[in-house]
């Protein structure tokens, strides 16, 4: 895994054919561009699969999480790819069988308490400008998730706001789990009803193996120690904390798990009101790797609703395919080009101007 999916997929603790649907980068686009990349699909065994696949098995589910890498390109086109192709399989007039579900959105990356600005931008109520204002959306929201917002605005789709508010999520990680019993009802309107679920110790372990490779990382920048750089600059090196110093390792995971627990609140609020829906929640793929975070869950408010897991996952050779390092990752993965993902143009970038320094020197 690498640093930029760990960091990725934690934002609280710093915060049949595969070849015939491959893609690639735009020709003549520099290495700087933000473009998507070639991608495998794979079952969750690593037996070669397809999108078709993907959309024949999501009809015998209400619940489709798609866990990504949040600065993957290429993965945010496949969502949506996944959300357009859902909607024409079995929620536009005539799909199904000529019985078309619900589909709705879910989605990590608003915030609960904005789910009235959203619902009034999907109603035409609003200006975009004034929803984007409001609404805090995510960095990059322009190339990643507006795709998601439009399509689910031309086509009436429902989108949930799942998060839960970041300053909660914070006073969490500052103060404990308990520390949320001093919110008002409206406060406490936002989130997961406490007292909020406990992780499970598969989700623990994961999270346990995740942040102490991220704390490994921390004295790398693009695979050169930062003591090194700072040499180089004539900075002064200021020791780094050991691995396991950081403190509020218990608070951090809790506050994760709010997320986690929030999110399947809600999209299990919104099976109450549409049981034959198909939701496709997306969101950073440690939430529902290996059928923990998140799922788990959705099954403790909402025991036996069926659901599905895909990963989009970042490697650097897409036509081998990589296990989990238990279980398996999901019911499929989608591996994408991982030279394509921002962490690496970036460090591309970074070594190229260090190395031509050095030549000048």
């Amino acid at each position: 895994m690498n640093k930029t999916k760990l960091l990725a997929a934690l934002p609280l603790v710093l915060m049949i054919a595969p070849q015939a649907l491959a893609q690639d980068s735009s020709p003549g686009v520099g290495d700087t561009a933000y473009v998507a990349g070639e991608y495998r699909v794979y079952d969750g065994a690593g037996q070669p699969a397809s999108i078709d696949d993907i959309m024949a098995a999501m009809g015998d589910h209400q619940v489709v999480f798609i866990g990504e890498a949040h600065d993957d390109p290429t993965g945010h086109m496949l969502e949506a790819e996944l959300l357009r192709r859902a909607f024409e399989t079995y929620g536009s007039p005539g799909a199904n069988g000529g019985s078309p579900r619900p589909v709705a959105l879910s989605l990590e990356f608003f915030q609960h308490d904005v789910q009235l600005v959203l619902d009034e931008y999907l109603a035409d109520l609003i200006t975009e400008k004034a929803f984007r204002t409001d609404s805090r959306p995510w960095p990059r929201y322009e190339t990643d998730y507006r795709p998601l917002i439009e399509f689910s605005k031309q086509n009436g789709l429902s989108v949930i706001a799942a998060n839960a508010p970041r300053r909660y999520t914070t006073r969490v990680t500052m103060h404990g789990r308990e520390s949320l019993n001093d919110l008002s009802p409206e406060a406490l309107s936002y989130i997961a009803p406490l007292p909020y679920g406990q992780p499970s110790e598969a989700y623990r372990d994961q999270w346990i193996q995740v942040i102490s490779e991220v704390m490994e990382e921390e004295g790398m920048k693009c695979g050169v120690p930062v003591e090194e750089l700072a040499a180089e600059e004539g900075e002064e090196v200021v020791a780094r904390a050991p691995v396991g110093s950081h403190g509020n390792m218990g608070n951090q995971l809790s506050s994760q798990v709010l997320w986690d627990a929030t999110m399947a609140w809600w999209i299990s609020r919104y099976l109450e009101e549409q049981p034959d829906a198909l939701i496709l929640h997306m969101v950073g793929g440690f939430h529902v790797e290996r059928g923990t975070g998140t799922p788990e869950h959705l099954e403790a408010y909402r025991p036996g609703t069926s659901r599905m897991i895909v990963v989009l996952q970042p490697v650097e050779d897409i036509d081998t395919f990589e296990p989990a390092p238990a279980g398996e990752w999901g019911d499929f993965v989608i591996q994408t080009d991982e030279s394509r993902t921002l962490e690496k143009i970036e460090c591309r970038q970074f070594l190229a101007e260090r190395e031509a320094g050095e030549t000048q020197e």
